[in-house]
């Protein structure tokens, strides 16, 4: 599964797909159109969001919606739900700190009483990117030269019973998210990426595909 880019007299905005043969880049199937409503600058939450996934570019057919229930400093708690309305899973994001120091966590409630789990980011990735911390204060002068800022550790593997269900990671700046198990409802893992994608890392925006 990975997002991609569009022609914009096709779709303005992120499309996302499944991708079965990993070394081809047109083999997209599936593949859902991706409205995200930001707030408008009045009372809502930074986090707050509303998200669309279109079967068709013409707004005609939602497959599926995401909707937040609260948002607050600490996080949010999303619901991700089908076509009809269906619950297909329960999102709870809470926000990652310095002090004290927390990853970002995600925990799914799924409709069968299971859950998924998830951190950003590998725990040795982070240590590393704290010990380098004062070096990419300095290298941040290259971005005004047209450089790009030192990338966070921004893997996030979603598990299951401690097996892992569905992995997002950066790919030569693509942004994929693989199934790694058979998965029965597959749209709860599209709303998952989907709902991923729409809080960017500071430094490292999750717009860019391919």
């Amino acid at each position: 599964m990975a997002l991609r880019k569009l022609p914009e007299d096709v779709w303005r905005g992120p499309a996302l797909g499944m991708r079965r043969d990993s070394d081809r880049h047109d083999s997209f199937e599936d593949l859902l159109y991706i409205d995200d409503t930001r707030p408008d600058g009045g009372g809502r939450h930074k986090d707050w969001r509303h998200l669309t996934l279109w079967a068709d570019p013409g707004r005609e057919s939602a497959a599926i919606t995401v909707e937040t229930e609260s948002a607050d400093d600490t996080g949010a708690v999303y619901r991700i739900a089908g076509p009809a309305g269906e619950s297909l899973g329960r999102v709870t994001r809470r926000r990652g700190s310095v002090l004290p120091p927390r990853r970002t966590s995600w925990h799914v409630e799924l409709p069968d009483g299971g859950s998924l789990s998830a951190v950003k980011g590998e725990v040795v990735g982070w240590c590393w990117w704290w010990l380098f911390s004062p070096v990419w204060a300095v290298m941040a002068a290259a971005i005004l030269f047209g450089g790009e800022f030192p990338r966070m550790p921004i893997k996030t593997r979603w598990t299951r019973g401690g097996a892992d269900v569905f992995r997002f990671f950066d790919d030569d700046f693509e942004n994929r998210y693989r199934v790694e198990d058979d998965w029965p409802d597959v749209r709860v893992l599209y709303g998952l990426a989907a709902l991923h994608h729409a809080h960017p890392t500071p430094l490292n925006s999750h717009t860019r595909g391919d």
